[in-house]
């Protein structure tokens, strides 16, 4: 079977104009000898639903689009549409064949409630009885059996299970993230998940990338399709528009004649360039085509104003260049105007105040003032590390929106030594101008500014992005009393952080996803192994007279099977041991109890039917990104297991 791939550029709720060009595609796909068109996740509704109040008008034109398609697309094609499940983004893709429109996941799921009534069980699922997700999508085309994913939660399933399909579609709706190398898709297909996924299927992996900027979330594209032995039969480009063709063969077993060569992950080019279409394509979004931007030496300044450069243009960036605070640091500034060949207009910091903290806030306050007059969107030069550690209560917020928000000063150092290796238009100067937060001991976590703000960023990113404990992250980097002040300051400085614009996503979970309580006066502390195994706690906890009992004698009977008995130990002919029974292990209890009270904090209910990994926007997805940051141990992994 021959399958098209319509990576496509669009804007969310554009109905009319998206549908026709999927019409469009289809011919052309259609044209090229293709049996089956699929379009990407967001390439409709994007990747949020609207408010409850517009849902059912938003529904009744995104019902004319549909019909539009099926009467005009000269082929079968799936159309992925998004809708509301309690505020949450709720996916489904239609198949569009023969005139008719077939929601997958709908289908799948009142299939398996009718086999639930029915008393049979599904044959993909366990003998323990435990099954994949009830919406599953599984259908048969031409011949060809599918299996539709739209999440690595739905990937794992059909790892996990032995699901008789020949090709796996998954509908990208994550959107890149620097610490994800699978969000990059075929880019990153040698580093992420996918070769896996098509080893334990044993089935062709279709990777549809959406493409383009929806929300705050960036796409950029990269489809691919691996065979089930892994190797990379077709690939789109990154970040462009393409109509990708790949011939699907579920009875071929041997290698491809021509297969492609995975390319090399380059993370921070991948991420850059992801960054800059996102800001071109958010202030478009907005309704500006310009920006305005402070430059004053320092290293946030400069990676701002490049990347500004790099997306919009020169003649479309207004350069304010903040003066006098240091020589070396002016110089560095009207250097970098230079190379990049910006309008400026010079603020000398001296004669707004001699306070450099009021000074700081009235130039923000010049840049609102510039950027106004030229009718562009000011950007803030806000880091991620900044907006955890430094957004304190009271200060004054950055104005507009901030290109780096969600990227943490380590990284930020790191793409701008790999933007100079383009073109060198950032001093030496300016990459070393950048501050470690003051957090008390910090001098003792590395021996220079660069060791130490990985120190920081390590910690910060285990417990944003990883979801771990302060004491795990104290037993693994060291340094507790640090790692406390560290994750300390980033409660304080939430309600700070809520005065500051918004940010271009580009990690799988943003400080907004770990906000803290307004008013809660609880911190965490690092805790001894003891603490953390309940001690002290003692009989404190109870389920009830009724489920303490049922407990107490499921565990008297677990403990009553006799476990293999090694080659050698003796055993009394009646059976029983010759050692008096062993004392119930409280502490153990204690955990458990412990586990399920965690479970139920993080869920809202029981986590055994959870998966493993990362609780996230991305769900547990491909193997994480450098940084010394373990995807596998145990230890990271955000779910107790009970």
């Amino acid at each position: 079977m021959k399958i098209a791939v319509a990576q496509m550029r669009t804007t969310a709720g554009e109905l009319q104009r998206t549908a026709e060009r999927m019409v469009e595609l289809a011919r052309r796909a259609a044209g090229e000898g293709a049996q089956l068109v699929v379009f990407p996740a967001a390439a409709l509704m994007g990747v949020w639903p609207v408010d409850p109040p517009s849902q059912e008008g938003l529904l009744l034109d995104l019902a004319e689009a549909l019909v539009k398609i099926s009467e005009e697309a000269p082929c079968p094609c799936i159309v992925p549409v998004l809708s509301d499940a309690d505020g949450a983004p709720a996916p489904e893709a239609i198949l569009v064949h023969d005139g008719q429109l077939t929601p997958l996941k709908l289908s799948a799921l009142l299939r398996s409630s009718v086999a639930g009534h029915a008393g049979r069980r599904p044959e993909a699922g366990r003998e323990d009885g435990d099954g994949p997700a009830p919406d599953l999508p599984i259908f048969e085309l031409g011949g060809v059996h599918f299996g539709l994913a739209f999440s690595f939660d739905d990937l794992n399933d059909f790892d996990d299970y032995a699901f008789d399909i020949d090709v796996v579609l998954y509908l990208d709706g994550y959107g890149f993230a620097m610490d994800d190398p699978s969000s990059a898709m075929g880019v990153s297909v040698s580093d992420g998940r996918f070769m896996d996924d098509a080893e334990a299927t044993g089935a062709w992996v279709v990777g549809v990338g959406s493409l383009g900027t929806y929300g705050m979330q960036v796409f950029t594209g990269s489809s691919f399709v691996l065979t089930p032995w892994g190797e990379l039969a077709a690939q789109a480009p990154s970040l462009e528009e393409g109509l990708l063709m790949a011939d699907i063969d579920p009875d071929r077993g041997s290698p491809l004649d021509h297969p492609l060569d995975p390319e090399v992950y380059d993370r921070p080019l991948v991420a850059w360039n992801a960054l800059a279409q996102g800001l071109a394509e958010s202030l478009s979004q907005m309704g500006f085509t310009q920006a305005a931007v402070l430059v004053d030496g320092t290293l946030g300044s400069c990676a701002v104003a490049t990347l500004a450069t790099d997306a919009l243009g020169p003649t479309n960036v207004h350069a304010l260049l903040a003066t006098g605070a240091n020589d070396g640091l002016d110089a560095a500034a009207r250097r970098l105007a230079e190379n990049l060949r910006l309008p400026v207009r010079e603020l000398p910091m001296s004669a707004l105040s001699p306070d450099r903290t009021l000074a700081a806030d009235l130039a923000q306050a010049h840049l609102v003032a510039l950027a106004r007059e030229e009718g562009a969107m000011p950007l803030s030069n806000l880091d991620k590390t900044a907006l955890a550690l430094e957004a304190s209560p009271g200060s004054m917020p950055h104005a507009g929106l901030a290109p780096l928000g969600d990227v943490y000063r380590s990284a930020v150092i790191e793409l701008v030594h790999m933007r100079n290796t383009i073109s060198p238009v950032i001093s030496r100067a300016s990459r070393h101008a950048f501050e470690v937060p003051a957090i008390p001991g910090i001098e003792e976590c590395g021996p220079t500014p660069e060791s130490r703000i990985d120190f920081v960023d390590y910690v910060l990113a285990s417990h944003v992005e990883w979801g771990r404990a302060l004491s795990d992250i104290a037993d693994d980097g060291g340094h507790p009393q640090v790692v406390s002040d560290i994750l300390d300051r980033l409660a304080s400085c939430a309600p700070g952080r809520m005065a500051c614009g918004p940010v271009i996503v580009s990690s799988s979970r943003t400080l907004d996803d770990v906000a803290w309580p307004l008013g809660m006066a609880w911190r965490d502390r690092v805790r001894t192994k003891a603490e953390r195994a309940g001690e002290g706690i003692g009989g404190a906890i109870s389920l009830g007279d009724d489920l303490d009992e049922a407990i107490a004698q499921a565990a008297e009977g677990l403990r009553g099977v006799a476990g293999p008995q090694k080659a050698g130990d003796a055993q009394p002919a009646g059976g029983e041991p010759d050692a008096p029974a062993a004392p119930r292990d409280r502490e153990g209890d204690v955990r458990d109890v412990l586990n399920i009270l965690r479970d139920l904090s993080l869920t809202g209910g029981l986590a055994a039917d959870q998966p493993e990994g990362r609780a996230d926007r991305h769900g547990p997805g491909g193997r994480p990104g450098p940084g010394g940051v373990p995807g596998d141990s145990p230890i990271w992994r955000t779910f107790s297991e009970n």
